[in-house]
């Protein structure tokens, strides 16, 4: 096994179990809105983790937090060392990205871009990066639409592993 795949399956380990956190989002022509997560990561075999992901989000001058994002997939390594993300979105989008890993002594990044989307004729691309840092979990996503032609920046949300 080469070490770039060790390492994937290494961020596999730290990333299992379960966590929550609050974060900020937005989009052009969208209210902004605080927004919390929880995200759960169950592991499936060696290679492969299995996650939900559920939110809530409260627009700005709202008090009152409203459902927001259901989302259930998969993270499996890949033999190039690479992580594989793939997912099925309440609405029916779903989504394959593929991840590229830097280790630094404390932080493991993974930048994940879209290979795949479908049912969103809205989607022209998505990236996602994860920082795991100990028991904390920094996430940004950013996407490109019809109606916004470059990449652009939608939810950034640190969680906390509590299991």
């Amino acid at each position: 096994m080469s070490s770039s795949a060790t390492t994937s399956i290494q961020i596999l380990d730290f990333l299992e179990g379960t966590w929550k956190g609050e974060g900020r989002g937005g989009y052009p022509d969208v209210t902004s809105f605080d927004y919390r997560e929880t995200l759960v990561f169950t592991r499936r075999d060696e290679k492969t983790l299995a996650y939900e992901q559920r939110a809530q989000k409260r627009y700005d001058g709202q008090s009152e937090w409203l459902q927001s994002h259901w989302e259930n997939g998969f993270i499996s390594t890949l033999d190039s060392g690479d992580l594989q993300l793939v997912n099925i979105q309440i609405g029916g989008r779903n989504e394959e990205l593929i991840g590229t890993i830097e280790a630094t002594d404390s932080v493991f990044r993974i930048h994940f871009v879209s290979k795949n989307l479908n049912n969103d004729p809205r989607m022209i691309s998505s990236a996602r990066t994860f920082e795991l840092e100990g028991d904390t979990l920094r996430y940004e996503m950013e996407m490109q639409t019809t109606k916004v032609n470059q990449p652009t920046s939608h939810l950034k949300i640190a969680l906390q592993r509590i299991k």
